[in-house]
């Protein structure tokens, strides 16, 4: 006989016993007969028990709608949490409450159903902003993360002008890498800084910071300067992204989160959509510093709104107050940050090194990579032993949604930082395109981004649920980037245009999910911590692809060259820039211009290869993604069918 036919009579006893154990835990054991009163267990539980039991765990079903007839009965020392989580409950009445009685608000507990955040929130939800103030605080953010959208994005366009002024092409991959690198390395530590100090003034701390760099990058005289003045503008945007969401979760509710944070990624695709023109625009008509200066208004006022409206409520106020600065400080994992900051300098030190300047094989990049495990093993370790006061506490970290948000997260950003960092070096230095040119034909990409970012913040609040977007967005990102992989010299404008549309669809779609995964399984001073995970996954994705994509890019050239012009030298290339490539090597090799641009068109194929590989590597984190409701109320747990 086949084993499937003993599945229902084998949960139907274990459900059987599980009653039995219940019903004798709570008359025959002391303490628990005070209070005689009936445990009705109707038949819809009974079957969420075999639904749930461990016979038919391998055979997931969707949690069962209860009828509003049924109810379950207990007594107040009844203990079961996951029942009084998951069901509508009924309790005798009580005849008086002690003073000292408090709300249990579990803060990262996996096992119940019902979301953690959702329960904190509704403490303090008569004390979220009204909605004038709210409008102001959005206001705030959202050209607080306009700032940092244009200041990652803005260069794309403009790095080839900078290359030639500074004749610095190979320090293209610093400009991006630079600012990512600071922002990711101090990312984690931010987020345990939100859960214990105030977030307003970390908030505006941050984005002085940041507002520093940008002055730094407007007056740089050289490329070195320009480099620092990007580290700096990085450290202050780790603070910033992660502020910007953990003020959200305590402006506005979780089944209204979605809609505003698909708002707040409004203000990147804003900036995706006017930062390459904007770029291109300062550098033809007037002066690349320009691209950092319009961050001073713009951050002046962001700043003025999150000072005057932003309130925290007074539960996390008075979570805060209780602990002395020094036991705060206690709780930053200092040692961990500072094995990880050389961890990943030498990380990027390598991938910005091997196979351009040096020998994978030499002393140099041996040594940085040796660097690199050690240091990073020491900091797995830390982050082990330290339990809650690690920077990623295991406990957080090892739960099954946020491993796949990190994963999603880290293939979906590099997808993006990869299109958006060299799609442009393609029309300018293939197509002769001038940088306000390519941010025109870019918008291809960044119209439909951010149209599509805003529009899955409305689908998410509508149907409660993230993961369909983030399948989607696997699919639409795989076949973009297997599109892209066809530009050459000859690619047809319907083409590239299509396939700059399907890629702004499928990043779109699926850019901000990963952010609300935290918001949605976490709970208190989790949530600024799972935040700060998501974003150093961002920032980490971006400073590793955009160094290994510059590194593949530096390679190709030099291979190509060698095979396809062998009398041209790959420095003088290199330090021409990348704009306006035929032009500027016209006047040096005029019988190579052709074989040069050809080696410059299959370089950038083979930088199109790492989107294609990580855009079907994310399936694995929208596959495995809990689908956890972020709707309010009885129909998060329990859709309509």
């Amino acid at each position: 006989m086949c084993w499937r036919s003993h599945v229902p009579f084998l949960a139907w006893l274990e459900s059987f016993v599980i009653y039995q154990r219940l019903a004798f835990h709570h008359f025959f054991l002391p303490g628990n007969n005070v209070i005689k009163s009936r445990v009705d267990i109707p038949f819809f539980y009974w079957h969420y028990l075999a639904a749930r039991s461990l016979v038919l765990i391998s055979l997931p079903l969707p949690p069962l709608r209860p009828s509003p007839s049924h109810t379950l009965v207990i007594s107040p020392t009844f203990p079961m949490p996951s029942m009084a989580s998951s069901f509508p409950m009924k309790q005798p009445p009580r005849d008086r409450q002690t003073k000292d009685e408090k709300p249990n608000i579990s803060q990262g507990d996996q096992s119940s159903s019902s979301n953690p955040t959702d329960t904190h929130a509704e403490l303090h939800s008569e004390h979220y902003p009204s909605i004038a103030k709210l409008m102001f605080i959005c206001l705030g953010l959202f050209l607080a993360v306009l700032c940092v959208g244009l200041d990652r994005l803005i260069l794309a366009t403009v790095i080839p002008k900078i290359t030639s002024d500074f004749a610095s092409l190979p320090d293209i991959g610093w400009y991006g890498s630079a600012y990512m690198l600071t922002s990711c390395c101090f990312q984690l530590m931010f987020g345990k800084l939100y859960a214990g100090y105030s977030v307003k003034w970390l908030f505006v701390i941050t984005l002085s910071i940041f507002e520093l760099g940008s002055i730094i990058c407007a007056s740089a005289p050289n490329s070195p300067t320009l480099i620092v003045g990007r580290a700096v503008a990085g450290l202050g945007s780790a603070g910033v992204l992660t502020g910007a969401m953990v003020i959200l979760t305590h402006s506005v509710p979780l089944h209204n989160r979605p809609k505003v944070t698909g708002g707040i990624g409004g203000a990147v695709g804003i900036a995706q959509i006017i930062s390459p023109t904007l770029g291109g625009a300062f550098t033809d008509y007037a002066t690349w510093r320009w691209c950092f200066w319009i961050n001073l208004p713009l951050g002046g006022l962001a700043l003025a709104a999150v000072i005057l409206f932003v309130h925290l409520p007074p539960q996390v106020q008075s979570t805060k107050s209780t602990k002395g600065m020094r036991q705060v400080a206690e709780k930053f994992d200092l040692l961990g940050t500072l094995f990880l900051l050389p961890a990943l300098v030498s990380l990027l030190l390598s991938l910005q090194w091997g196979g351009s300047e040096y020998a994978w094989s030499s002393w140099r990049m041996v040594l940085t990579l040796a660097i690199f495990g050690v240091f990073i093993v020491i900091w797995g370790f830390i982050q082990f032993r330290a339990g809650d006061n690690a920077t990623v506490p295991v406990r957080i970290i090892s739960m099954r949604s946020m491993l796949a948000a990190v994963w999603f997260m880290l293939s979906a950003t590099a997808v993006a930082f990869t299109i958006i960092q060299f799609v442009p070096v393609w029309f300018q230095a293939t197509r002769g395109s001038s940088a306000f040119q390519s941010g025109i034909n870019f918008l291809a990409t960044t119209v439909s981004m951010s149209i599509m970012a805003v529009l899955s913040g409305f689908m998410t609040s509508k149907i409660g649920y993230y993961v369909p977007q983030m399948i989607a967005s696997t699919v639409l990102t795989s076949v973009a980037a297997g599109l892209i992989t066809r530009f050459d010299l000859d690619t047809s404008t319907s083409y590239w245009i299509g396939s700059l549309i399907l890629a702004g669809l499928g990043l779109g779609i699926g850019g901000q999910q990963p952010l609300m995964v935290p918001q949605t399984i976490l709970s208190g001073g989790d949530i600024a911590i799972g935040t700060s995970v998501m974003m150093f996954a961002q920032t980490l994705s971006g400073t590793i692809c955009i160094s290994v994509a510059n590194s593949v890019f530096q390679q190709g050239l030099v291979d190509e060259l060698s095979v396809r012009a062998p009398g041209v030298d790959p420095r003088v290339v290199a330090n021409a820039g990348a704009q306006s490539v035929a032009e500027s090597m016209r006047k040096v090799y005029p019988d190579s211009v052709e074989q040069i641009l050809v080696s410059y068109s299959k370089a950038l194929q083979r930088v199109w290869v790492i989107p294609v590989v990580l855009a079907c590597l994310s399936i694995f984190g929208s596959a495995f993604q809990e689908w956890r409701s972020v709707r309010k109320g009885k129909d998060a747990e329990h859709p309509k069918p």
